[in-house]
């Protein structure tokens, strides 16, 4: 089939957040069909692409977006002053003018959106449409709300939740069909508009990619953080960890060092840094810091989705200690594959525990690998195939209203 693929942000490298999904995504659906990629990035982002995948240049279109932190914090604040949601940020003229001049060039069977957010363009009629979701971006909002520390972000995230789900909503019914992370994310997509079409297709891993533990380069002691930086919920969890845990772990494990992996470290993160806990920023491989870490922590308590970082600590042997929402959407279990804790001192001993018994932090080494088999992308990759020609078996959508759509810039 001809699918066309419109990404909110470049596929590849798949380092961060979304592209760890959209990559996948976007690798196995050109293995199976004749694929046209329309995405927000630079010139650079697009060259990266080409030059890792060798799809055809002439279908390859990418658009620009923000350049600068200035520009983003100006759009954010004429979101909010027009009573719309940041999401309004990913709306461009130049997508909006590409995704018009491909769809009047050429015939496609499916129109794939990384996000439903998308649905804030004027999306192609006749068609029928697939959505993406990687987070229920209104809960995430909300749960980021409830338990932000600081008064103003509160109020802040209240607000986006607010109008976002009041968008989500509208842009849910656009599409034929939506993909939906985990089932307690379908499960709250389908309340939020019950005429939708949601299908599970989980986050998942290149298994063989993160196969490349070796025990003999264990670090005794390194507790190790990985994500995206400039994500609030993982900024949440390692402020929390670093002044909250962590001190509870030095004091009864005197070799205990806490890394944390991620691009965009704010500077209240850049700040933790000592003797004992290293922030790495940006690195150009993870592989080798999950060789050298005895425990894997996911201490959130904000987010939405699912955690890829668990997963590619379990494939990587990596023993994984983890909130209930950090491993929430996942095929786990507690005292067996994962311990799970929330509070403080609960996340504390779990870690003690990993770190002074060799023998639990092999097993759940051995029974994190066996969960992190289940959720390989060539697994998955057929589920998210059938969900694309179901799609073009149904046909276009009867609704593809504009209602509620942004303005461009």
């Amino acid at each position: 089939m001809k699918i066309l693929m419109v990404f909110h942000a470049p596929p590849y490298p798949p380092d961060i957040g979304p592209s760890r999904r959209h990559y996948h995504v976007l690798m196995e659906t050109v293995a199976r069909h004749d694929v046209t990629v329309l995405s927000l990035g630079s010139p650079v982002d697009r060259t990266a692409l080409l030059d890792h995948t060798r799809l055809d240049p002439s279908r390859v279109h990418f658009v620009r977006g923000d350049r600068t932190p200035t520009r983003k914090a100006l759009r954010a604040a004429t979101c909010l002053a027009t009573a719309r949601s940041d999401f309004c940020r990913l709306r461009r003229k130049g997508v909006q003018r590409r995704l018009d001049r491909l769809m009047a060039a050429e015939s496609f069977d499916v129109v794939y959106f990384s996000t439903v957010m998308l649905g804030c363009y004027r999306l192609p009629r006749g068609v029928p449409l697939v959505g993406d979701t990687h987070n229920v971006e209104h809960d995430n909002l909300a749960r980021a709300a409830s338990t932000a520390p600081e008064g103003w972000r509160r109020l802040y995230y209240r607000v986006q939740a607010a109008l976002t789900k009041r968008e989500e909503r509208v842009h849910l019914r656009k599409f034929q069909i939506v993909c939906a992370t985990s089932a307690r994310d379908r499960d709250v997509l389908k309340r939020l508009a019950p005429e939708a079409s949601v299908r599970i297709v989980p986050n998942g891993i290149d298994l063989q990619k993160y196969s490349l533990r070796g025990d003999t380069g264990t670090e005794r002691g390194l507790i190790l953080f990985t994500g995206l930086m400039s994500y609030y919920p993982n900024v949440h969890a390692v402020l929390r960890f670093a002044k909250d845990v962590f001190p509870l772990i030095a004091r009864r494990v005197p070799a205990a060092r806490f890394v944390v992996v991620g691009a965009n470290p704010p500077a209240t993160i850049r700040a933790l840094a000592s003797d004992r806990i290293e922030i790495t920023g940006r690195v150009p491989d993870v592989r080798p810091y999950y060789a050298r870490a005895s425990v894997a922590v996911v201490p959130l308590s904000i987010g939405g989705g699912t955690r890829v970082k668990v997963l590619e600590s379990m494939a990587t042997g990596v023993p994984v200690v983890s909130t209930a929402l950090g491993c929430e959407g996942l095929d786990v279990a507690h005292e067996h594959s994962v311990l799970l804790a929330d509070s403080d001192q609960a996340l504390a001993d779990a870690v003690v525990r990993v770190l002074r018994s060799p023998v639990l932090a092999s097993s759940l080494s051995s029974h994190g690998r066996e969960v992190a088999v289940r959720y390989d992308w060539k697994r998955i990759a057929p589920v998210f195939d059938d969900i694309v020609h179901a799609a073009a078996a149904r046909g276009a959508p009867t609704m593809q209203s504009t209602a509620g759509a942004c303005r461009a810039y």
